[in-house]
């Protein structure tokens, strides 16, 4: 049962990321063709992502887990839900700030790799890489630990993931 709620607790955020990317790869190469130079560097190229990839991705996460319904469609087509610890509708600022620390771990990856390329040298970018996978490890053995309920984002906002055909949260957001 641990391991099989977090394989969905997983696969419902892998169908969100291939959503967001769906959403988010218009807005941004529309972006990126705004900026003046066609040859971005590594930071206009960061620039550019924030801009058309990761704050949609922050909305997209932390908007639907603030929902009445709390859940994002991955969680949704998984039958998964967020709530928070007293089982309420989840407040908009921990939702949002769910959403930063579940994302960090791959927006680290992406400041090491592509923000940081060229302006710091080859050891400060592995070290980085290596820190922000190991950040991933963490919070993989953290969702098992808590048998798929709550992660590292979870601990630190007082949230948790629960079958969406239980008790349905409180209006109130919590």
């Amino acid at each position: 049962m641990c391991l099989m709620f977090s394989l969905k607790r997983i696969a419902a955020f892998l169908i969100d990321t291939v959503l967001v990317f769906v959403m988010t790869l218009p807005l941004d190469l529309l972006v990126q063709r705004a900026l003046p130079n066609p040859q971005q560097t590594a930071f206009e190229e960061l620039i550019s992502s924030v801009i058309g990839v990761y704050i949609v991705a922050w909305l997209y996460f932390g908007l639907s887990d603030h929902s009445a319904v709390g859940a994002t469609p991955g969680k949704r087509l998984l039958r998964l839900r967020v709530t928070a610890e007293g089982h309420g509708v989840v407040s908009l600022p921990r939702a949002l700030a769910r959403t930063v620390l579940k994302l960090l771990p791959f927006e680290l990856s992406h400041i090491f790799w592509l923000a940081l390329e060229g302006v710091v040298g080859r050891d400060v970018q592995n070290a980085g890489l290596i820190a922000a996978n190991l950040l991933l490890v963490v919070y993989l053995a953290v969702l098992l630990l808590f048998r798929g309920r709550r992660s590292v984002h979870d601990l630190v906002v007082e949230t948790q993931v629960v079958p969406a055909h239980g008790k349905k949260p409180s209006a109130k957001p919590v």
